[in-house]
């Protein structure tokens, strides 16, 4: 008996050692996949952010269309100063069609307005 004991012992020291170097290479795995995840997350963030800056770029173009149809020209857009000095265009000349979009813009989100069509 006193043959086997040191064998079980060693077996008992070597299992401790495997299941050391399993708990280590989980460990690492699971920091690969978190560091992985946050790649993915930070990416997916940085797109969101794009995406909602080219949304707003075109909406601000959209607006400046609208504007410059409405107005007749893109002087207000050049020179803001000057812009506010103007008097209001003659309502008088405008037609319905025209004072029905102008209403409707003041009213509106302007993404479903037709600017290009008079």
């Amino acid at each position: 008996m006193k043959k086997l004991y040191p064998i079980i012992l060693l077996s008992k020291t070597r299992q401790h050692g495997w299941i050391m170097l399993e708990v280590v290479l989980c460990l690492a795995l699971f920091s690969v996949v978190l560091h992985l995840a946050q790649r993915q997350n930070e990416a997916h963030w940085r797109s969101t952010q794009q995406l909602e800056e080219q949304r707003k770029n075109h909406e601000n173009q959209q607006k400046q269309a609208a504007m410059k149809a409405l107005t007749g020209s893109a002087a207000w857009l050049n020179n803001q100063e000057s812009s506010l000095n103007q008097v209001y265009p003659d309502c008088q000349k405008c037609s319905e069609n025209q004072l029905k979009r102008w209403f409707y813009a003041s009213q509106h989100d302007l993404s479903n307005i037709d600017v290009e069509g008079e």
